[in-house]
C-alpha cells in the first residue's frame, strides 16, 4: 500500500473542502477590497486641510518684515513692543511680524515682574491686541 496520495484522492476524504476554500477566497477578496477603499479615502483627504484645525500664521524674516512694513504701512516693531509693554505692564522681550491670510500681526513675548511669561498677538495695522495667553510660570508664586 502506497502512502503517497494524489491531491484529487485527498479531496474525496475531506467533505466540502472546495466550499471552504471558496469561502476563504471570498473573505480574503472582500478584506482586500475594504482595505483598498479605506486607503483611497485616506489618500483623497490627505491633500485637504482640516477645517477644524487652527490656522497658524507664517512669520516673516527681518528683510521681509522691513519690506512689508513699507509696502503696507504697518506699525514698526519697536512701536508695537512699546505699546504692548505699556498695555500689559510687563517687559517686552521680542516681536515677530507674521502673516495670517491677508492680515498682518505681531507675535509679542512679554515677561511680568512676578515671572509670568505672556504671549500676545497684536494687529500690525491698528496696534490693537488680538489675543493674550499665559504660557508658563517662570517663578513660583509666594
Amino acid at each position: 500500500m502506497s502512502l503517497v496520495y494524489e491531491y484529487a484522492d485527498l479531496q474525496a476524504f475531506i467533505p466540502y473542502s472546495h466550499v471552504k476554500r471558496q469561502a476563504f477566497g471570498m473573505w480574503r477578496k472582500s478584506l482586500i477590497s475594504l482595505a483598498s477603499i479605506f486607503a483611497v479615502g485616506a489618500a483623497a483627504h490627505a491633500g485637504e486641510p482640516d477645517p477644524r484645525a487652527p490656522v497658524k500664521p507664517t512669520c516673516l524674516t527681518a528683510n521681509e518684515t522691513r519690506e512689508e512694513i513699507k509696502a503696507h504701512h504697518l506699525m514698526e516693531p519697536f512701536a508695537a513692543l512699546k505699546s504692548a509693554q505699556a498695555q500689559f505692564k510687563a517687559e517686552a522681550l521680542s516681536a515677530k511680524l507674521c502673516r495670517l491670510g491677508e492680515d498682518y500681526l505681531y507675535e509679542i513675548a512679554l515677561l511680568h515682574r512676578d515671572g509670568r511669561y505672556v504671549h500676545i498677538e497684536m494687529d500690525a495695522a491698528t496696534g490693537k491686541s488680538l489675543e493674550a495667553r499665559r504660557l508658563r510660570e517662570l517663578a513660583p508664586k509666594p
